[in-house]
This record gives structure tokens, C-alpha cells and sequence, in this order.
């Protein structure tokens, strides 16, 4: 009993190690920059290498599969033994990949290319929310948020870096991509004791010692239950990843088609949301700590049902923003708070859970933005907006699933 106690007090005393959450986020930063790059980089592809929308589209496919599905790969990689190495090696690949698509003399190359990027970006993911993880202390909403934060800059970055790039000179100029990822690449090999010397041996030893899990972390009342949760969180991913791809490709469209609104504010649309979202994601991780993740996750849906209601209905330029901002801001608020509950429902397979809940759900639910491509065609765009209501009617009853029949996933992490 007392080595229990002890080791409860241990694990409250833990400090996050702010130091080596920054150099994750910024690591995120850059190699999520890699797949904010794309979207700026396919027109002038397209331009250069005579591309159908076809082979366009499978770029787009290519980069989505290599980034997201495999990442529970890496992750199961990462839980067998540490793998700091792929955090480096992350960058570096993602920086590469896209520094060299504007030197490519044929399709196919630039296709692998591509695809590498996208590794890079699918390496660095599951082990860096892992160590993360480990570099929370107590804190993991807040160490989480920080650390996520920084992919949520480095997409809406990375479209605006290259396209500075290109304007300044051309394809060629794509190489100057990589000097961020290969200074953050360098950062990590200097910080390599700080990065190796984080362990969970608490967690462990008591997860080992007495079959419980520890203050900050769920043990699951049985297999099927944990399987249960983690399959209904995943689907609340899927329905949140619908609704973000949604807003981030109709928004613009509904404010020029429909509002008449000046086509060029209609490229500073999409900052706003995702600046936004950044941050609502640091908003969203103390709230995970204080109320427990499926709370939030509730909260979020519930105060997204009224938000795109009347988002969908406003004609006034100012208004129109401002509600974008908050839908942006409570959409993404969520995005740490799904990878902390991830890791609590698997805790012995961080590193797999946070490929699932970063990566896989990710690219699954991206299918979504076709199917809304689909109605979009044939109801037009204010049609969209009705279904991602009602996919936030979806996650509400979700999250409100996890907190009734689940109650061991709403414990706060205090």
C-alpha cells in the first residue's frame, strides 16, 4: 500500500519538460509545413508537367495514403522499442521530399517524391505525440495541445512559405524548402540526451506491479470495452475530420459564389479558420485536464451545431468572419484532446494509438470531402452546411456515449 502511495505521489509531482514539447511542436511544424505545401504547389505542377486532372488527383491520393493510413505502422514500430530516430529522420524526409518536386523530369518521379514526403510526415507523428506523451508530466491535455499546435501552424505555413518560394523563383526555387526541416532535424540530434532520457518508468512500474493504471491514465474495465471506446472514438475523429475538410473547402467557395464576397479576401478565408483552430487546440488541452476528455469532445459538438447554423445563414462580411473563427477555434480545439484519450485507452501502445487517432482516422475520414463533392454537384454548397450540422449532432451523441456507458474515459487527468 504504501509503495502505491508513493508511487501516486511521483506521478503528481511530474513537471511537463516545456523544452522538449517545444522542439516537438516545432518539429510537427515542419513536417506537417511539407503537407500544407501541396495545395500551393499542384497548379503550377499541373501547369509544368502537362498533368490531367486524373494524375493531379493522384498526387493528392498518393501524399493522403502515405501520410495518414500508414502512420499506426510507425506507431507499432515505435511501441516495440523507443525510436527517437524517426523524429529527425521525419523532417528530414518530409523537407527533402518537397524540396525536390520542383527538379523532377518525369511524372513518376515526382510521384515518389511526393509519396516520400509523405512517409516523412507519417514517421514523425506517432513517435513524436509518444514522447509528447512522456514530456507531459501530469499535464497531458496541455503537453498535448502545445505539441499539436504546431502541425495546425505548420499546414496553413507551409502553403504560404511556397508560395512565396514560387513567386520568387519558380519550381526551382522549391529546394529553399528544406532549410527549415534541416534545422529542426539539427535541434534534435543536439537535444538527443534530453530526448533519450525520457521514460515512463512510473507508469510502467505500476501498470506492472499492481495491474492498475496510473492517476493520469484509464484502465479499461475489460478488452471489449477498451476496443468498444477506442472504435467509437475513432468514428468521432472520422466525423470531426469531415466537418474540418468541409469547412476548409466550401467556406471559400460559399463566400464567393453565394455572398458575392471579393475573391481575393476569400484566400485569407482559410488563414482565419486555421489560425483560429490553433488557437481553440490550446484552448482544448487544459479543458482536457480540468473535465476529461469526452467532455470536451462533447462540448465542442454542442457548441458547433448552433455556430454553423447561423455561420450558414449570415450574409454580413464581419460577422461572417468572426463566426468562422469560432467555428475554426471549437472545431480544432479537440484535435489534442483525441490523441490524449487514444493514448489513455491504450497506454502501453502510445505510439500505436496516436497512429490511429492522428493518422488513420485522419485519412478515413478525408473520403467524406467527396462524398460532400457529390452534394455539393447536385444541391449546391449551402447543402453541405446542413450535413456537417448533422455530423456534429453525430459526434455530440458520440462523446455523450463515451461519458454515459464508459465513465472510466471521463476521469480528468488531475
Amino acid at each position: 500500500m504504501g509503495e502505491v502511495i508513493l508511487l501516486e505521489k511521483a506521478v503528481k509531482s511530474a513537471k511537463p519538460n516545456l523544452g522538449v514539447l517545444l522542439l516537438l511542436s516545432m518539429g510537427h511544424l515542419v513536417t506537417d509545413m511539407a503537407q500544407g505545401a501541396l495545395p500551393a504547389l499542384l497548379p503550377i505542377l499541373k501547369q509544368a508537367f502537362a498533368l490531367n486532372y486524373a494524375k493531379t488527383s493522384l498526387l493528392v491520393l498518393m501524399s493522403n495514403i502515405a501520410s495518414s493510413v500508414i502512420q499506426p505502422f510507425f506507431g507499432y514500430i515505435a511501441d516495440r522499442r523507443p525510436a527517437r530516430w524517426l523524429l529527425p529522420l521525419g523532417c528530414l524526409l518530409a523537407g527533402v521530399g518537397v524540396a525536390v518536386t520542383g527538379r523532377m523530369p518525369w511524372f513518376s518521379l515526382l510521384l515518389i517524391v511526393v509519396t516520400i514526403a509523405s512517409v516523412g510526415v507519417a514517421a514523425y507523428h506517432p513517435e513524436g505525440s509518444r514522447v509528447a506523451n512522456l514530456a507531459s508530466g501530469v499535464r497531458k491535455g496541455r503537453g498535448m495541445a502545445v505539441f499539436s499546435v504546431g502541425g495546425n501552424l505548420g499546414f496553413g505555413l507551409g502553403s504560404i512559405y511556397m508560395a512565396w518560394l514560387l513567386s520568387k523563383g519558380g519550381l526551382k526555387a522549391t529546394v529553399f524548402f528544406l532549410l527549415p526541416s534541416l534545422l529542426i532535424a539539427v535541434l534534435f540530434l543536439f537535444s538527443w540526451p534530453r530526448l533519450t532520457s525520457l521514460r515512463d518508468e512510473v507508469v510502467e512500474k505500476k501498470a506492472k506491479g499492481n495491474g492498475q493504471g496510473s492517476g493520469q491514465e484509464i484502465k479499461a474495465e475489460s478488452k471489449k470495452r477498451t476496443i468498444a471506446a477506442f472504435f467509437l472514438l475513432l468514428l468521432y475523429i472520422v466525423f470531426r475530420t469531415w466537418m474540418h475538410a468541409g469547412l476548409y473547402t466550401y467556406v471559400p467557395l460559399y463566400y464567393t459564389d453565394y455572398l458575392k464576397g471579393d475573391p481575393h479576401l476569400a484566400g485569407y478565408i482559410v488563414s482565419v479558420f486555421l489560425l483560429a483552430g490553433a488557437v481553440g487546440t490550446l484552448l482544448g488541452g487544459p479543458l482536457t485536464d480540468i473535465l476529461g476528455a469526452p467532455k470536451v469532445m462533447a462540448g465542442s459538438m454542442a457548441l458547433l451545431i448552433p455556430l454553423i447554423f447561423f455561420f450558414s445563414r449570415t450574409n454580413n462580411g464581419f460577422v461572417y468572419f468572426v463566426l468562422l473563427a469560432l467555428v475554426g477555434a471549437t472545431l480544432i480545439s479537440t484535435f489534442s484532446t483525441t490523441v490524449v484519450l487514444g493514448q489513455q485507452l491504450i497506454p502501453h501502445r502510445k505510439g500505436l494509438a496516436s497512429g490511429f487517432t492522428m493518422g488513420f482516422g485522419v485519412g478515413m475520414g478525408g473520403v467524406g470531402v467527396t462524398l460532400l463533392g457529390v452534394l455539393a454537384d447536385h444541391l449546391g454548397v449551402p447543402a453541405v452546411f446542413h450535413v456537417l450540422n448533422i455530423l456534429a449532432v453525430g459526434g455530440f451523441v458520440l462523446a455523450l456515449i463515451l461519458i454515459r456507458y464508459f465513465p472510466w474515459s471521463s476521469k480528468t487527468m488531475e
